[in-house]
């Protein structure tokens, strides 16, 4: 797999084409994260996330009875069954490998690959809105707010590689 010469680059690219880069890297990173985390919760048993949940929380909540996550966390816990948790596996899974095959697509210049990544992105902004409306969170604010710039970003590179593509095409070469 190579990558297109005229595709967003570190070395000799703009602010922008750097922006891009590192938006999606950090996208690809979060694909692996999900999938890293999709196969710990497929071999985890809920009693022994409950007791590590238990461990890691019990200095904090010692300390301070009230602190929001931690008993937000060890409430979530205590609420896991083996069907959730095979929903969550699974939706990790899946969900990190989709999202880093395309950006690894993304990061190469795969012409098919600038809409599916802003769809994809678009449907993921569009279920964190919804689950932002049901519980406000600036967390999941902030990850709209990257999910809204990195769709800025894919769409401003397809913008441009379409514009290449098409002065390509006007001089006889092959398109990509």
């Amino acid at each position: 797999m190579q990558m297109d010469e005229t595709h967003a680059r570190w070395k000799g690219g703009s602010a922008t084409d750097r922006l891009f880069i590192i938006a999606v890297i950090v996208k690809g990173i979060d694909g692996v994260l999900g999938m890293a985390g999709g196969l710990l919760l497929h071999f985890a048993d809920p009693r022994t996330l409950g007791w590590l949940i238990d461990i890691l929380t019990m200095h904090e909540l010692s300390r301070h009875p009230g602190n929001a996550i931690a008993l937000a966390v060890t409430h979530f816990v205590e609420g896991l069954d083996v069907s959730k948790l095979a929903f969550a596996s699974g939706y990790l899974f899946v969900h990190g490998a989709i999202k880093l095959f395309i950006f690894v697509m993304l990061l190469i210049g795969r012409h098919w690959s600038y809409p599916v990544g802003i769809a994809f992105l678009g449907i993921f902004v569009a279920y964190t809105g919804y689950r932002l409306s049901v519980h406000w969170s600036w967390f999941l604010l902030g990850f709209i707010v990257f999910d809204m710039v990195t769709i800025y970003l894919v769409a401003r590179e397809w913008r441009e590689q379409r514009r290449l593509w098409g002065t390509r095409a006007a001089a006889g070469a092959p398109a990509r």
